[in-house]
């Protein structure tokens, strides 16, 4: 019992010890792991439209009137899976991901959904070498060739977009922002320009145990200039993670997100309001 006790009490010191001293955190995946994730996600969009009025009486011949509501709820998951180290210090990965539900609702009606988009399973075979960055040799059991292979690599690096912790120590009340930005010019499809800015101030709340508490503060803006309109989305919001320090890895993270539509065109005008609330969660083993 006296044992016990002197385990509990060192342990006890040493959360205190790192809470005091400061933690230095990373974001990244380890050798032998099985990372089981769940993402939910909730929209409800509600918008005034108003412009041209030929363009009003088609909407409302198809059954959207004012104000436009619509809620979206959409659910994935998937399992990815770490191996051993090879010499190089790199390890295979395999990927199974796919969409749990999608439901979505205009006013009080019911949107079809192809069935298939529940249906279909996201495989890919890879590896993750020594710097954490991860590449896709195949999917679905098929080797990729270089422009399947080019577009996957771009969703995984879209998705290895992690959080960006600074190299010093973080203590309780400390916080640091991650931004975003991109401005794109383009000249395809009309749209001529893109900017977006987003970002996510985190502030380390507490650390319990090998969990580290974080407030999330998210900023979001972006304008896209569209032939013959104009588009901008802004918002803000708040939300929380959970980091496990012995895995260098999220466990969850849960948010609310309000957001501003404004589409300004020689046809139609939008205004609109949006909430987004959003569960994220991971086991690992």
């Amino acid at each position: 019992m006296k044992k016990l006790c002197l385990l509990a009490l060192a342990c006890l010191l040493f959360v205190q010890l790192k809470a005091q001293n400061g933690v230095i955190f990373k974001v990244k995946y380890l050798p032998n792991k099985t990372y089981q994730s769940s993402v939910k996600l909730n929209m409800k969009l509600h918008a005034m439209i108003s412009g041209d009025q030929q363009v009003l009486d088609k909407l409302k011949s198809q059954g959207i009137t004012q104000p436009v509501n619509v809620s979206i709820d959409m659910g994935f998951s998937g399992v990815m899976k770490t191996g051993s180290p090879n010499a190089d210090n790199s390890y295979p990965l395999h990927l199974d991901f796919k969409i749990d539900n999608l439901s979505v609702m205009l006013g009080d009606k019911q949107v079809p959904v192809p069935p298939k988009v529940s249906e279909t399973d996201f495989k890919a075979v890879g590896s993750i070498d020594a710097n954490g960055k991860i590449q896709i040799d195949s999917a679905a059991g098929k080797k990729a060739n270089d422009t399947t292979q080019k577009k996957m690599q771009q969703m995984m690096d879209m998705v290895q977009k992690k959080i960006s912790f600074p190299d010093r120590a973080l203590k309780p009340g400390d916080s640091f922002t991650q931004t975003m930005p991109l401005n794109i010019p383009i000249d395809k499809g009309g749209v001529n320009n893109m900017q977006m800015n987003f970002s996510i101030t985190y502030t380390l709340t507490s650390i319990s145990g090998d969990n580290a508490n974080f407030d999330m503060t998210p900023n979001f803006n972006l304008t896209l200039a569209v032939k013959g309109a104009n588009i901008t989305i802004t918002g803000a919001g708040a939300g929380k993670m959970v980091y496990s320090i012995g895995n260098n890895f999220p466990v969850s993270k849960d948010g609310n997100f309000n957001m501003k539509l404004k589409v300004n065109s020689d046809k139609v005008n939008v205004d609109g309001d949006a909430t987004i609330t959003t569960s994220f969660t991971t086991a690992i083993n």
